[in-house]
């Protein structure tokens, strides 16, 4: 199984692999897991947004 989707100008993937749920951001090299797609899917979005957060915003410099 293998979704693909779109979601904040970021592309991810799903994939199930040794009984877990792996989502994968290319684009950013951030990956996470799952017991279910769902739950791989919500915890990418959270690793997104750590990621996001922790990058200089213009005023930052």
């Amino acid at each position: 199984m293998t979704t693909r989707k779109r979601k904040k100008d970021s592309n991810y993937v799903v994939v199930k692999e040794n009984g877990v749920f792996v989502a994968r951001c290319p684009d950013l090299g951030l990956s996470s897991r799952g017991a279910t797609e769902q739950e791989a899917i919500e915890n990418l979005q959270e690793a997104l947004a750590l990621y996001f957060e922790d990058l200089p915003g213009p005023a930052d410099g």
